[in-house]
Formats: structure tokens, sequence, C-alpha cells
């Protein structure tokens, strides 16, 4: 029996799509998940609906779980450890956003970069680090999985200042690889990929149709759709529709680069500040009608409360959820499998540089392909990342590198530097005040900066 800890089990939306992916995979075979979470109502939660689900589809043979608030109990003798830890939850991250629009901030995420990123890399780096010891010295043989925002600092931080290998997960990539596929009219199963970047801002510079470069036709749409006003409903929605005009800024730079930002606008454009004085988004307002940060936080909560309710017993468990799954999880599960049975295939991963991407420092935490072995993951070198883009990459690494070290040593100071070097804020005292505001809403997941 394999054993796999979920840090962070209260997210019930990750937690109830690995587990009914699980359920689904007999090639597996049998499991113990071990759900922790520091939250008791959540992690109870998402323990009632897991037991459900195992009874549901009459897999209580082959998987059994457990659940605890004391990590340190529950990782000895891991074999996977996955986390997928927000600290504060959507009430920080919804104060986050608050906090922004006061001093004249808007974004359309707020999980990775810009001050609404940077505020929650302050909050969970340094827990993510003593996470990542308890791994280290518990779990030393466990294959160990991240999903916890900003996924770029966390990787970086845990490496450096745990010593542990981890490895990033995040199904941007995966779902954007698709979308090109379909925006194309291509099968996704015949095309290819070669991209490197940093989490949400990954450039595919390479894209082909069963061996022959694709690009030319995509080019031919996008100028083809662009030529055409958009439809309002068509910019800044939550939701991707398919279209040129959901996401024209990445088209824009795909047109001025030869290669197409993951993750799509809604986070792509968060790596450009200075674009969107503001917050002014063809037409629009970023955070608030484009991309707003209210509804899909909303969306989260209402699903965590249908969660619920199934769990209480106070709803039918939905069983569709054990359908073929597109969410966060799923890249994972099969990572497990070409692991276990040594497959070797490729995924996107987020791991230290180390060399795979000339240019870029060796500790930078990018998003390149990696192979899945039955010793691990590999990456696989990217040798040829045009210099233009190589040099944006570097330069949003540098306000990362402040952040951490700011999160590490509770030093305001560092703060405000990295506020000034991602780019939203650049009057010192304007970025000093933004600063002061989100360490003082946040206070109680900040103990380094009391």
């Amino acid at each position: 029996m394999k054993v796999l800890v979920l840090i962070g089990a209260g997210s019930a939306v990750f937690t109830r799509g690995l587990l009914a992916d699980l359920i689904s995979a007999d090639d597996l075979g049998a499991w113990e998940i071990r759900l922790v979470d520091v939250n008791e109502e959540a992690l109870g939660v998402a323990a009632r609906l897991a037991g459900l689900m195992v009874e549901a589809r009459g897999a209580g043979d082959r998987i059994t779980v457990r659940s605890s608030t004391d990590r340190r109990e529950m990782l000895p003798g891991a074999d996977y450890v996955v986390t997928c830890v927000g600290v504060g939850g959507r009430p920080a991250w919804q104060a986050d956003h608050d906090v922004c629009i006061r001093h004249g901030i808007y974004q359309p995420v707020g999980d990775s970069v810009m001050p609404g990123g940077i505020s929650r890399l302050l909050r969970t780096v340094p827990v993510m680090v003593e996470i990542a010891r308890d791994v280290k010295a518990l779990a030393p043989g466990a294959f160990f999985f991240n999903y916890s925002n900003p996924m770029t600092a966390n990787v970086y931080a845990m490496t450096r200042h745990a010593g542990v290998e981890v490895v990033g997960l995040c199904h941007g990539m995966h779902h954007v690889q698709r979308e090109l596929a379909a925006f194309a009219g291509l099968p996704f199963e015949e095309t290819s990929t070669l991209y490197a970047g940093i989490n949400h801002l990954t450039f595919i510079y390479d894209f082909r149709h069963n061996g022959a470069d694709a690009w030319p036709g995509v080019r031919e749409k996008v100028a083809r759709e662009l030529a055409v006003a958009p439809e309002p409903q068509d910019i800044g929605s939550i939701w991707e529709n398919g279209k040129a005009w959901h996401n024209p800024f990445s088209w824009e730079i795909f047109q001025r680069y030869g290669a197409y930002p993951a993750a799509n606008d809604r986070h792509v454009l968060e790596f450009f500040p200075e674009r969107w004085a503001g917050g002014s988004y063809y037409g629009k307002t970023l955070g608030v009608d484009a991309f707003s940060v209210p509804e899909i936080l909303e969306w989260g909560e209402n699903r965590y409360q249908g969660m619920r309710a199934q769990a209480l017993g106070e709803a039918p468990l939905d069983e569709t959820v054990f359908d073929r799954s597109t969410g966060e999880q799923e890249q994972l599960i099969a990572i497990i499998r070409s692991i276990e049975l040594d497959q070797r295939q490729m995924f996107s991963v987020n791991v230290p540089n180390r060399g795979a991407v000339p240019g870029l420092p060796d500790d930078a935490a990018l998003e390149i392909p990696g192979v899945a072995t039955a010793r691990g993951l590999r990456p696989v070198s990217v040798p040829d990342l045009s210099a233009p883009l190589t040099a944006i990459l570097a330069r949003r690494l540098t306000s990362v590198y402040l952040a951490v070290e700011a999160a590490m040593t509770g030093s305001r100071d560092l703060a405000v530097e990295a506020m000034i070097a991602d780019g939203a804020v650049t009057d010192p005292e304007a970025a000093a005040r933004l600063t002061d505001a989100l360490i003082a809403e946040q206070k109680r997941f900040l103990p380094a900066f009391a």
C-alpha cells in the first residue's frame, strides 16, 4: 500500500478531485491517503467527503483515509507528499484585493506577482519552508510535489532554505497546450510544444503538429479574429472561450516575440503592470469587471459550500466528479502513474534551473518540461529560449528574490524594495504605504514582521 500525505486538505476542491482520480485509477493499486490541515472544520469536511466517495465506489478495500491537524504525525512512511496550502484562505485573498484597490492597484488574480502576490508570498513562504523541513526530516524518501502559490517563490524558498527536492505543479501549462491545439483545430495528441518560463509566465515558443511548424495557421487565425471588433463579454471573462479576443494581450506578446505566454491574459498581464495604468484593460477595469476577483472568490466559496453540504449529508454526493478530471490534480495522477510504472512521460514542472535555461540563475524555480521516471522528475534542457524572453524572465525574478528574503527575515524594508522592483508601484513612498497597509491587514499571518 502506497501512502500519500496531502497537506492543505481543507482545500476540498483539490482533495475531492485527487480522491476521485485515485479511486478511478485501478492500475495504481492500494493507497492510504492522509489528510492534513490546520483548520479542523475544513479538514473534517474533506475527510467526511473522502469517506463518502470511497464508499460510493466500493473502494474501501484499496483506498483508506486518515486525517489529522498534525502533519508531523502523518508524514513518517509517506511515499508521496503534496502541498496545497493557502495561508489565510479566501478571506486573506479578498483582503489583499481590497487593500490594493484602496491604494490604486488593480490586478486580476494576486496569487503570484504585483502587490497582492507579494503579500501572499510574505505569509506563505515561511510556512512552506517549515513544512519542507518536516518533509525532509520525517519523509526523506518521499516524492514531494507543491501546488501552493506563489509557485515560483515557494519552490525557490523550499529548495534554498529547507534543502529539499520539491517539484511544483500547475495545470496552467497543461490547459493552455490543449487550448492552443483546439484554437488551431488540431487533435491535442498530435501536437507538441517547447517552452520555458516561470509559473504563470511560461513562453511556448515552439508548437508543432505531427512534427511540422503549426504557428503559421495560428497566426492566420489570430489576425483574422482580432481584425473584427470584440464582443464585450469576451474581454475579461474568467472562463476561457477559445476566442483570440479573450486573450488579446497574450496574442500581442505572441505577435511581437513569436511565443505564446501561459497561462493566458488573466495571469500573464500581471507580469507587465506598467501597461495597465489604473487597472485599465481594453475598456474594463482589472479585478473589477475584467477577471473579477470577487467573482472567482464567490465561485470558490460556493463550490466549497456545496461540498460541505454533501459531506454533512445535506445534499446527495455529486458522483459526476468521478468523470474524467480536468482539475489541478489531473497532472499529479498521471505523474504518479509514470513514476510507479516508469513510463517516462513528459510534464510541465517547476524546478530549480540548474543550467536547464542559459542566462537565468541556477537556483531560480523555472517552469520547464520534465520526464517522470521511477527515480523522480528529470528536467529537460531548454537551451534555445530567445534572449528577449530570457531578459523578461530575469527582470521578473528580481522581485521574487527580494520578497523571499523579506519573508524569511521579516524585513519590512526588503518588502518595500520587492514592491518597487515588481513594477506596479514605482514611487518609493507609495510603495512603503502600500506595504505597511498589507502587513497591517495580514499581521496575524506574519509573525516575523511583529
